[in-house]
């Protein structure tokens, strides 16, 4: 797979993840989970369980195409393969329900560069039976025209919305010859949810636990300021 084009490549029916992180890491820096700089407006993730193959390699298909300046897109940072364990070995979906408690290193490297980053967007890319966008917020819902659903507060989409972000969720089939068809519809969305009001929450105090620093926290004498809703589930 090495050898082929990316657009062969990542229009296959398999994902080779030492692929997939060279090409962006190449394309976009950072790395090993986060490629992108830290200040970007959209956080896309993808690759949380083997069945998700066609996200991760369809994700990938996006940047590559944006770098190439065939779609628009935001400025854009990926995680393609938040599970690579899920890839090379088996494993559940462990990795998506662990983005309030942080037990994995994946989740606390993309937690770490959210903060960093505070997306306006989180794009979560997910394989499934038909091409389906949906959004957590009323805002993005109503622009995208889309439908809007309430995350679990524990998968990446569900903490972003307690947090800054406008989450979508983006599930994409597992017919790699419809990719084309996608893109562009994908990339337009992408810069509408993008251009939306950010979003913004009350600064509270919380008890000076390590769990409220992972997530964006600032210790003060008495405890922890936090300015997003996760101590309303942790």
């Amino acid at each position: 797979m090495y050898y082929l084009h990316p657009k062969k490549a990542l229009a296959s029916t398999t994902t080779d993840v030492r692929y997939v992180k060279a090409l962006m890491a190449k394309l976009l820096g950072g790395g090993p989970v986060v490629f992108g700089r830290g200040d970007e407006e959209v956080l896309a993730l993808a690759g949380f369980s083997e069945d998700d193959w066609p996200a991760t390699n369809f994700l990938s298909l996006l940047i590559y195409k944006w770098k190439r300046g065939q779609v628009e897109l935001p400025p854009t940072a990926a995680a393609p393969v938040v599970n690579e364990k899920a890839f090379i070995g088996g494993g559940g979906w462990e990795a998506y329900f662990d983005f309030l408690e942080l037990k994995s290193a994946e989740a606390r490297e993309v937690t770490q560069f959210y903060h960093k980053a505070r997306p306006r967007v989180v794009a979560v890319f997910l394989g499934g039976r038909e091409f389906e966008v949906t959004a957590t917020t009323e805002a993005a819902a109503s622009a995208l025209a889309v439908k809007k659903i309430t995350p679990h507060p524990h998968t990446p989409e569900g903490a972003a919305t307690l947090k800054y972000s406008h989450a979508l969720v983006i599930r994409i089939p597992h017919t790699p010859r419809d990719f084309h068809i996608y893109l562009r519809h994908v990339a337009s969305l992408l810069r509408q949810a993008a251009a939306l009001p950010p979003v913004t929450k009350p600064t509270v105090k919380v008890a000076a636990k390590e769990i409220y620093l992972l997530h964006g926290g600032r210790q003060v004498d008495d405890g922890v300021l936090l300015d997003n809703e996760v101590h309303h589930f942790i």
